[in-house]
């Protein structure tokens, strides 16, 4: 499909204005470097790029977590978002199932069926892992009053969609990565994605090895 660079630049700056600032790591900059690692993934993988571009800019203008949890309202306001720029309704509708299906939901995430729904995934989920996945776990965490890390709570070794969406403050920030973000390489789609975690997933196991034993009093 042929891009429409007016479209991506007016949702760049659209989503730009929305999300600068935002507090959790699901700000501009997390956009950003989610679109730019899909663009990266799509020359590897193929793909339509108009839609991996404008999915990766929008994938988090109705975010849940936003809006009390409500997956319903989130997507109302996704959609009105899109009205907004000019979304003509068929790729509005084509958008939100590469969003939709891109989504973690715990033991029940499913695997997109879309290229492009593969691609926007992986790319959303590197941004979980690494240097900045660690600092943004940690400010989630604190957003939503989590406690940094208890050793009396034990990770959670199976969180189904309810579990994952709702009961996030039941866990710890240390236990998330064992919850999800050491799970995401073994679950990433696309074999330019798995290359890149290489090196993230190894800073992670790093960094937690390094907290428990700082946390012992071992260092």
């Amino acid at each position: 499909m042929q891009i429409d660079q007016g479209l991506i630049d007016k949702a760049a700056a659209y989503v730009k204005a929305k999300m600068t600032g935002e507090h959790t790591g699901h700000d501009w900059y997390h956009i950003q470097r989610v679109w730019q690692t899909a663009k990266n993934i799509q020359e590897k993988e193929g793909g339509d790029l108009r839609l991996i571009e404008l999915a990766a800019l929008l994938h988090d203008l109705g975010d849940y977590k936003q809006y009390e949890f409500n997956e319903i309202k989130g997507s109302f306001i996704l959609r009105g978002m899109m009205d907004v720029l000019g979304i003509e309704d068929d790729l509005k509708e084509e958008l939100v199932k590469v969003i939709d299906e891109s989504q973690f939901l715990g033991d029940e995430t499913t695997r997109p069926r879309s290229k492009e729904g593969q691609i926007l995934q992986d790319a959303d989920w590197l941004d979980s892992i690494g240097a900045i996945g660690v600092a943004r776990t940690f400010a989630t965490g604190g957003n939503l009053k989590r406690i940094l890390h208890d050793p009396q709570k034990k990770p959670r070794g199976h969180l189904n969609r309810a579990d994952y969406q709702f009961r996030k403050q039941d866990g710890t920030s240390i236990n998330h990565f064992y919850e999800k973000v050491l799970k995401l390489p073994r679950m990433l789609n696309t074999e330019a994605a798995k290359k890149i975690a290489e090196h993230r997933i190894k800073f992670v196991e790093q960094f937690i090895e390094e907290f428990i034993a700082e946390w012992n009093g071992d260092k």
